[in-house]
């Protein structure tokens, strides 16, 4: 899977993204920038923790998933642009709570759990 395949699915799959990548593209001049558009889904996850649970937890599935299956660059761009960006611990508990074992583990080795 390329890094666009897989942006096109989390913003399929998880409409609320939706308008994330139709900002991020009016910013970028209509040229997508993968990491940055990932901070940007990190940024909403951690807001929409309380708001929408049920679909942050569906993009921490979504995240496990492609991150176990994918290659090299997708495990960069879902641990750099995504995990990398999220709040340590204790403010980033609601989303951090959520990461399926490999992406915790990758969290806990950017010691985003230690307080």
């Amino acid at each position: 899977m390329t890094e666009a395949a897989l942006i096109n699915r989390l913003t399929t799959e998880i409409r609320e993204l939706k308008p994330l990548l139709q900002q991020h593209l009016v910013d970028q001049d209509g040229d997508m920038q993968p990491y940055v558009l990932m901070a940007d889904v990190a940024r909403w996850a951690h807001e929409s923790s309380t708001q929408v649970p049920d679909r942050v937890s569906q993009l921490m599935r979504l995240l496990e998933r492609e991150y176990a299956t994918g290659e090299a660059g997708i495990q960069d761009l879902i641990g750099d642009g995504f995990v990398e960006m999220l709040p340590q611990s204790p403010e980033g508990d609601a989303v951090l709570n959520l990461l399926g074992p490999r992406l915790r583990e990758l969290a806990e080795d950017m010691h985003l759990f230690d307080s």
